[in-house]
């Protein structure tokens, strides 16, 4: 039986299965030697995973050593194992797989031009990926959204437009569709903020209106 890893998972000083098996695979294709960590996303384990992006031929802000869809199926198919698609589950529990609100929707603070925060973070490393929460299309994608930085807009077939921002990269392009549990780009830490996280918004359709926000859902 296939072993089976989780994207979510694979995240600077995660310590789990998913790794042990990415590990496993690198030692392989690139010469890892995870002996002093197995199990243990580090630096070395990160450098690793940079050259096995180089050999698929990525670059750039592409082979930064954090796994994406489509290089980690890549490492799957050559050795065996299998990547979890949550969007085939039914199930995208976050934007930022495998992490959770920190700071809410609607916390007054007079810092904002609103008045209010009019979304919700998710604090999480650079670089950590992101997802569609659902099936639509790319409205924008960008490095022009001022203090939200480099960001996303997804129109999505509910009639609703989530917003991506702060991010580090960004995979995707204006007109794409895409579907539920999709990786979209990766969180980073562009515009204005305090450091790395997602900060995501839930507007109507439409084009983008500052603070024409709800609490997200989907």
């Amino acid at each position: 039986m296939s072993k089976l890893v989780k994207l979510s998972d694979l995240r600077l000083g995660a310590h789990n299965d998913s790794v042990l098996v990415v590990q496993e695979a690198l030692a392989k294709a690139v010469g890892l030697d995870f002996r002093s960590g197995p199990g243990t996303f580090g630096e070395r384990t990160r450098q690793a995973y940079a050259k096995w992006q180089h050999h698929l031929g990525f670059s750039g802000p592409q082979a930064d050593g954090l796994p994406g869809p489509d290089s980690l199926r890549a490492l799957g198919t050559k050795f065996g194992f299998k990547v979890q698609d949550e969007a085939a589950a039914g199930k995208v529990a976050s934007p930022v797989p495998g992490h959770t609100v920190t700071y809410r929707y609607g916390i007054q603070n007079a810092r904002y031009a609103a008045g209010f925060h009019t979304g919700e973070d998710y604090a999480s490393a650079k670089g950590t990926p992101v997802v569609a929460v659902r099936d639509g299309s790319i409205q924008w994608s960008n490095d022009t959204g001022g203090a939200y930085g480099s960001w996303v807009g997804l129109r999505a077939e509910n009639g609703r437009v989530y917003v991506y921002c702060h991010l580090s990269w960004r995979g995707v392009v204006t007109g794409q569709g895409i579907k539920a549990g999709q990786h979209l780009g990766k969180v980073g830490s562009t515009g204005n903020v305090t450091g790395p996280h997602l900060h995501f918004e839930d507007h109507p359709a439409g084009p983008f209106v500052y603070a024409r926000t709800r609490k997200p859902m989907w």
